[in-house]
């Protein structure tokens, strides 16, 4: 049967499965995308879901003006989601005609998509910032870029509503920071500034608070090792960020970024900052979210600042605070579990037991080769820099890390591997 059917038709059947929405949902859909006085005129929802069927079999192509009602239901353009294929001209419901009289109405009121739409396009950003966390990079970044070239698709027809528009430029600076941190992970600093720097420059465009862009910047400045530049960002962010968990995220970036730096004081002004806000009036975190900063998160942050500051005690006690974080309750995120691991590694490592060291780690050395991403594989680097120190190189121990820690790095990415730690 599919076989039959037109491109435009088994798009038209796509689309709505991947909303999960069934032929009666669509169909309300449809008649909500429409403006008041054509709503009215429309056939009912009973009448639209048997043309939804012959639609989606390729029976009856849409007429203009309800293929105008796919598109502003779908968010796409009519070339998107119609082809090169004209519309019917034979008119399925006559009075749909919109008198010459309203035509400056109906022109104000004309857009290339709908508030549903929007919503659909916010909605499946946050899903994926959600599953930032659970998901592969590069798996994500895929639906990151192709829910963004949806979104560019409808802001270059420019036939939206003023408001639609700002909404649509401040979800699109949202995906754009979100490709940022995810081709960071995949190992790709230079096009994750891009992304990065046009974040922010959609989000001011936008009229929208551009601190999830900024921290976005300040990571991939991390990465960069332009580490007074990312503390500079992250500060910049977290005085302009609203009562939500990027604040306390962009206090600890900065926290990470001065420790780095070798500046501790700063480091621990930045982490106690971040304890601050997080005590007070904050928007609630899933704590798994791309731009979350849970209790186990945070305590990753201390973690890394009390290595950096050759605090190992320390930097366990960090640890420790994870590990009952996650007792409590609170969601178990891979990527923090296996960096606290790392970290807690690189104390035992500080302390001269190496043995206790590779206990720490062997759990996380299992980890799928398209799960070790940059934030795992640069801090994992930094043990091994510590295991070459000259009171281990007679050390059989040392060695069998080190080998260890190459081979797990080697497994993530061709080349060589990475030479920084990040958090």
């Amino acid at each position: 049967m599919s076989k039959n059917r037109p491109e435009w038709a088994l798009r038209l059947l796509a689309e709505r499965r991947k909303r999960l929405w069934s032929q009666r949902q669509l169909a309300s859909h449809l008649l909500k995308a429409a403006d008041e006085r054509t709503r009215a005129q429309l056939a009912s929802v009973e009448s639209l879901c048997r043309m939804v069927r012959d639609y989606e079999a390729g029976r009856h192509h849409p007429s203009e003006e309800y293929a105008e009602l796919y598109c502003r239901v779908y968010g796409l353009t009519h070339e998107a989601l119609f082809g090169g294929e004209a519309p019917s001209q034979t008119t399925e419901h006559p009075a749909l005609t919109i008198p010459h009289a309203e035509a400056l109405i109906a022109w104000l009121t004309s857009t290339n998509t709908s508030d549903i739409a929007v919503e659909t396009i916010g909605q499946q950003a946050s899903a994926l910032a959600e599953a930032h966390t659970r998901t592969p990079p590069a798996h994500v970044l895929g639906e990151v870029v192709q829910l963004h070239h949806q979104t560019q698709a409808l802001l270059h027809t420019g036939r939206q509503r003023l408001r639609q528009t700002r909404e649509l430029l401040r979800l699109d600076a949202d995906l754009l920071a979100h490709a940022c941190l995810l081709l960071g992970d995949v190992h790709q600093d230079e096009a994750a500034a891009a992304y990065g720097r046009a974040a922010e420059m959609y989000a001011r465009e936008a009229g929208a608070n551009p601190a999830i862009a900024i921290a976005a910047q300040a990571k991939t400045a991390r990465w960069r090792r332009r580490y007074a530049e990312s503390a500079d960002l992250a500060r910049q962010g977290y005085e302009i960020a609203p009562a939500a968990p990027v604040k306390i995220l962009l206090a600890c970036q900065e926290a990470n970024a001065a420790g780095l730096l070798g500046d501790v004081p700063r480091a621990r002004g930045a982490l106690q900052r971040a304890e601050d806000t997080a005590s007070g009036s904050i928007a609630a975190d899933s704590g798994s979210s791309a731009w979350s900063c849970s209790n186990s998160r945070r305590a990753l942050f201390a973690l890394s600042v009390a290595t950096r500051a050759g605090d190992a005690e320390a930097a366990l006690q960090a640890a420790r605070m994870a590990e009952e974080s996650w007792a409590a309750g609170e969601p178990w995120v891979r990527g923090t579990w296996a960096q606290i691991r790392i970290g807690a590694g690189i104390a035992h490592v500080m302390h001269g037991d190496l043995d206790a060291a590779a206990a720490q780690i062997k759990p996380m050395l299992s980890l799928a080769p398209e799960l070790r991403i940059t934030t795992i594989t640069r801090y994992l680097a930094r043990m091994g820099e510590l295991l070459r120190a000259r009171r281990f190189q007679r050390n059989p121990a040392a060695g069998d890390l080190i080998e260890q820690i190459r081979a797990f790095n080697l497994g993530a990415r061709p080349g060589p591997p990475p030479k920084e730690e990040t958090a």
